[in-house]
């Protein structure tokens, strides 16, 4: 059954979720579980009574629901984890994105149960829409041809993917009460209290990964273009992550972590072009990495730090001095990522002398043009975190 998305805000959001929840109990009759109609109305009834953007709540709702027997709750999280962590293959408004951020809980009138059924349609596609990760705003079109509205819109992905990242769970395990994996030495270790007998289960679960991330970001004239995209691009991530910090360069090294970190983001814009002097100029990476190695790097990069480097690769100093300081900033972080707008055109080839010489010592060479290629690099520094 086809569930109609309307135009409205909270119905438009309540629509896809209510799609996306179906089909997941549809997974899990075909995976063997009794999913019955009355337990899916029960379901949906929970739903209006929690915070859908509370995944831990979420998750309770739907497995006090839709699991009957203790024995099937491993394999209803084993179905959940991937099946609510998937990417999104549907294209969400930016209306319907500005609704899952705002955090306010779906109205009653909004889950109507009886629109739902419970035997799937053959003829229909199945669509795939993830409710925990990055949405898609205006997917293919360029930052640089967008409107003020449009960029608008983009910052509110900005933010979503900025909460991703720093939400992002580690493969390093950490004592969790809610998981279900059994940490087996802290059971027994336990169970020395008690004379040898279990009588307490110890779990343990992912970890939230910390992500430390410099960014350095490219302001010279040939990058001005994508300025607008580039500013709330940073003003996203830095106020959207702990333990980042933000530098600008053209001709010179300008840090301005602290100007980032307002309420407003016209209030950090207005500070930023009021310190920053070399706004447009002429391009030195290789100077401005030096001075950062020199600097600030001790203080900033360590072995965990991710280096996020935002420039089309355009160069006017010494190619030998960026070679150096390249390898000088390799050998002291983590991964070093180079977003390039002008990666995105398919006929691009880093020819420039910058470019091609920073290449050798990248992990990571990503566009950074539109939301698909944001979205791709938000996926990065979740996994790599």
């Amino acid at each position: 059954m086809d569930i109609p998305i309307t135009d409205q805000l909270d119905i438009q959001g309540a629509e896809i979720l209510g799609q996306k929840v179906m089909e997941f109990c549809h997974l899990l009759r075909a995976k063997g579980l009794e999913v019955t109609a009355s337990r899916i109305i029960d379901t949906f009834r929970a739903l209006k009574a929690i915070n859908v953007f509370k995944r831990d709540d979420f998750y309770t709702a739907l497995e006090a629901n839709l699991i009957s027997r203790a024995a099937d709750r491993e394999l209803f999280y084993g179905l959940f984890q991937p099946f609510w962590s998937g990417l999104s293959e549907v294209m969400i408004s930016a209306s319907c994105l500005s609704g899952w951020e705002s955090e306010s809980r779906l109205p009653s009138h909004s889950l109507d149960t009886s629109r739902f059924q419970l035997e799937p349609d053959e003829t229909e596609t199945p669509q795939c829409v993830a409710m925990y990760s990055p949405a898609e705003v205006l997917s293919r079109k360029d930052f640089g041809k967008m409107s003020e509205t449009e960029l608008a819109q983009v910052q509110r992905l900005i933010a979503s993917m900025a909460r991703q990242m720093a939400t992002a769970l580690s493969r390093r395990k950490k004592a969790r009460e809610k998981s279900y994996v059994i940490d087996q030495g802290r059971t027994m270790r336990r169970s020395l209290r008690y004379g040898g007998e279990v009588m307490e289960l110890k779990r343990r679960g992912p970890k939230v990964g910390k992500t430390k991330m410099v960014l350095l970001c490219d302001i010279s004239g040939s990058m001005d273009v994508y300025t607008k995209f580039l500013l709330q691009l940073l003003y996203g991530v830095q106020n959207g992550l702990r333990g980042v910090e933000t530098l600008v360069f053209s001709t010179r090294l300008t840090r301005v972590t602290s100007l980032l970190r307002r309420r407003h983001i016209n209030a950090a814009l207005a500070l930023i072009s009021e310190t920053v002097q070399d706004w447009s100029g002429g391009t030195k990476i290789g100077p401005c990495i030096r001075e950062f190695n020199d600097i600030m790097a001790p203080h900033m990069v360590t072995s965990k730090t991710v280096v996020v480097m935002i420039s089309d690769g355009w160069d006017t100093g010494d190619t030998s001095i960026l070679d150096a300081e390249m390898a000088r900033l390799r050998a002291r972080s983590s991964r070093i990522v180079w977003l390039n707008p002008l990666l995105g055109n398919p006929d691009y080839q880093p020819l420039c002398k910058g470019m091609h010489t920073a290449l050798p010592y990248i992990h990571d060479f990503m566009p950074v043009h539109n939301a698909e290629s944001l979205r791709q690099f938000g996926k990065l520094v979740a996994r790599v975190a």
